[in-house]
């Protein structure tokens, strides 16, 4: 990894997702660009230099804020013009040759921390990258690492997503804990239908494919030396099943498209619903 792009705003989510870029920059000796978008007033064509001059003034601020962090890194910035894009679209931009995206959860207006904005989502669903969405609240240290997450269902996207954790878990020193979910029929919904004994042997049936699915993926991927890897199998959504092992302490890394993906515009359901509700970073890959 030798580039990452980082979307700032001058906002406190932008700033957290900043201090975690510059970590992550630390890791893989990689060189971070911050990346500002500001509206140009094209309605008043005088005063375009100036809405340039405030947002270098913005980007300075926000340097010089996290000045401490910045000295870690080499690093460097740039000021885009929306011309009516989303903002995501100037981070996405910068981003095209990076190997690493890092936006915050929310930026200015975000009123919880518990919904995605509009501009980290747009950003995780449309990047050829990986991006990073950095979540947590003012007390959060985006910095500190349990472990890491990461969601298998058995498709090309998630055995990429595997490979990047454990890529990841070798430069932070931590273990990886593999989750899948799956459907396993219920007493109730096969009440009638089924004796108590077909049921027990359909549910015995479903762990079992969700087992190999996860022999599978540790078949296809060379398990990194020093790295524990904890295989999880549970009864569930996956998006349930990822989220109950992923705490604010963990990194969460997911594919962009599990099974039945049709496009890369989109990220999947199980993403997107481990993008809105994690308590932690979580990552996307392509």
């Amino acid at each position: 990894m030798g580039r990452i792009v980082v979307g700032v705003d001058g906002s406190a989510a932008a700033d957290r997702a900043l201090r975690w870029a510059v970590d992550e920059a630390v890791l893989h000796d990689a060189e971070v660009e911050l990346v500002l978008g500001y509206v140009l007033r094209l309605h008043r064509p005088p005063f375009t230099a100036a809405d340039r001059e405030v947002a270098e003034e913005g980007m300075h601020a926000i340097v010089e804020r996290n000045a401490g962090v910045l000295r870690r890194i080499t690093w460097k910035t740039a000021v885009a013009p929306l011309l009516g894009r989303p903002y995501a679209d100037v981070v996405l931009e910068a981003g095209e040759d990076a190997d690493l995206i890092v936006v915050g959860s929310r930026g200015l207006g975000g009123f919880a921390e518990l919904l995605l904005g509009a501009t980290s989502y747009r950003v995780a669903a449309h990047a050829t990258a990986a991006v990073a969405v950095v979540r947590g609240g003012e007390e959060s240290d985006p910095q500190a690492c349990l472990g890491i997450v990461v969601g298998v269902d058995g498709s090309r996207a998630a055995v990429r997503a595997v490979r990047w954790a454990f890529a990841e878990a070798v430069l932070r020193g931590v273990d990886v804990t593999m989750v899948h979910g799956y459907f396993a029929p219920s007493a109730a919904l096969l009440s009638g239908v089924a004796s108590p004994e077909q049921i027990e042997t359909e549910r015995t049936r479903a762990r079992s494919q969700a087992e190999a699915v996860v022999d599978a993926v540790l078949a296809d991927v060379d398990v990194p030396e020093g790295v524990t890897v904890t295989p999880q199998v549970v009864a569930g959504t996956p998006a349930a099943a990822i989220l109950g092992h992923a705490t604010a302490g963990h990194l969460t890394v997911v594919g962009t498209r599990g099974h039945g993906g049709i496009r890369r515009a989109v990220v999947g359901s199980t993403s997107h619903q481990v993008l809105h509700h994690a308590p932690g970073p979580v990552v996307v890959v392509p």
